[in-house]
Order: C-alpha cells, then structure tokens, then sequence
C-alpha cells in the first residue's frame, strides 16, 4: 500500500500525554490564551502586539475556537471527507504537514449540530478503551454520513453501507 492510500488518524488525548517528534499536536487557539511567544506570532497577533496585515487577529481566532467541541473536530478530522480533501490538496504524497490539516474547512454548524458527531467520538473512545482492536466501523460509518452531510454534499447511503 503506498504512503498516499494510508488514512491518517487523529486521536484525542484528554491526560495530557507526552510525544515526541514525530507526533502532531493539534491545540486550539483557545487552548493558547495569553500564550505569547515567536511561533504563535509567526501566525497570528493579539491587538497589543506589532500588527501584520497578513495575520488574523489572535482574539478572532481564539472567539471562533470556542465555537467547536474537540471532539466534533476530533470526528470531522478523522471522516472520510475530510480525507478527501486532505489526499487532493495534500503538498506530499509521502508526508502529512500541519499547514495541509489548517487548509481543511470545518463545518461551522451550532453546538446542537456537533452533539451527534460528539456522541459517536464518545462511544469510539469507549469502546477503544475496552479493546483496541474494537470494531468501530459503523461508527465512523455515522460520523462519515453525518459530516458528509454537514459539509453540504448529498449521502449516498448505498455506497456508505
């Protein structure tokens, strides 16, 4: 299987677990509050700080970040859709960049809307905690139906069975 045809995965990691360098973390803005240092500046500014017309504003960020449960964007990310997008914008067909995740759009939907999404990450995780090997197909299965969905495109229930 070539490096392209492997589905990443993104998992979520609610005791704080230390990884190395070869392991992605994805924060949310929110979760940078008051954060203050080069990097972040590299890609956005809090109002007090030397401004750059080419970077959002630091608060927009953080406001719109309180908008999304981790766990909706912990089921958008690991969707199918999502995977679609990212095998045809992706910049490598070997690598997996965190700038390939950040062009991903996120249906912007109210919390009502991400409730179901959070409800089947939350019985993935359960049943995960229980075996490893559990099989969460039909779950994800409903997670790929409903952003599928959320994103606008019509469901083909035929090919999703």
């Amino acid at each position: 299987m070539a490096a392209s045809d492997v589905r990443p995965r993104v998992t979520f990691d609610d005791r704080q677990l230390h990884h190395n360098h070869s392991i992605w973390c994805f924060v949310p803005w929110r979760g940078l509050h008051g954060v203050r240092n080069g990097s972040i500046r590299k890609q956005a500014r809090y109002a007090d700080e030397r401004k750059r017309g080419d970077l959002p504003s630091r608060e927009d960020l953080e406001r719109a970040s309180r908008r999304f449960s981790i766990k909706y964007l912990l089921g958008v990310m690991n969707s199918s859709s999502a995977q679609d997008f990212l095998r045809a914008r992706r910049r490598s067909n070997i690598h997996l960049y965190p700038d390939d995740w950040k062009e991903l759009p996120i249906p912007d939907v109210p919390p009502d809307a991400q409730r179901p999404v959070v409800a089947l990450v939350d019985s993935i995780l359960t049943a995960k905690a229980k075996g490893p090997d559990s099989d969460i197909s039909d779950l994800e299965r409903k997670i790929d139906e409903i952003v599928h969905s959320l994103y606008g495109f019509e469901v083909d229930l035929e090919k999703s069975a």
